[in-house]
């Protein structure tokens, strides 16, 4: 199964009936009380049972949805990214997935972007808990590498030579995507701007790459 798959099936399964979103608006509740005390009070300052006086429940009933304390931190990135690999499942083969792709997760960055408050505040709350961090970072990078490369094996083939340009493709939009949203919100640039450098600048690394020698895929 692709390390993708459970974000694909946690966004496909969330119900639209009115007991399960009601339940979603409290998991969100206690998500948002849990960030908060990690940003206030510091990520190992704050245990569980901290949670759940904050949130007004049991112990027992936070375990029930977020095991561990780690979870509240996970839950934010995954929620969010479950829809863009729904998306990119979805997607129909194309002669070339670079386009395609780079489209629709141009158009999310720029359509959909994140709430700026919950985005600090989730900074905020993992900064005291690196090794989390990174782990969302990484989950974050492999899934959505995953994905891309999946269309992208789909869109050319499985001959070594596509292979290649189906993985190489899905790491450079995996690269432009991370180096997007680590700008958005520690700079003064806006979505659009930051969306317009990083396409310079691909433009321009590619101009670079391939001058002084033909395409190699394209000559084989």
């Amino acid at each position: 199964m692709p390390a993708y798959a459970g974000y694909v099936n946690m966004s496909l399964s969330r119900s639209t009936t009115g007991w399960d979103r009601r339940r979603e608006v409290q998991l969100e509740r206690f998500e948002l009380i849990a960030l908060q005390l990690f940003a206030d009070l510091g990520y190992r300052g704050v245990t569980i049972d901290d949670i759940a006086d904050a949130a007004g429940v049991s112990a027992r009933t936070l375990f029930r949805y977020f095991p561990t304390k780690e979870d509240f931190l996970l839950s934010y990135p995954r929620r969010t990214m479950a829809p863009v690999l729904a998306r990119i499942a979805a997607l129909a083969p194309a002669p070339d997935p670079f386009p395609v792709t780079w489209q629709l997760i141009r158009d999310r960055f720029l359509d959909e972007p994140p709430e700026m408050a919950l985005l600090h505040l989730w900074r905020r709350a993992a900064a005291g808990a690196p090794e989390v961090h990174a782990r969302v970072k990484g989950d974050h990078q492999h899934a959505l590498l995953d994905a891309l490369t999946t269309y992208g094996i789909r869109c050319l083939g499985t001959q070594p030579a596509e292979e290649v340009r189906a993985r190489l493709t899905a790491g450079v939009i995996v690269g432009m995507e991370l180096a997007m949203i680590e700008m958005l919100g520690r700079s003064t640039l806006s979505a659009e701007e930051i969306v317009a450098i990083t396409e310079r600048t691909l433009l321009a690394a590619s101009r670079v790459a391939l001058v002084g020698g033909a395409d190699p895929v394209a000559a084989g």
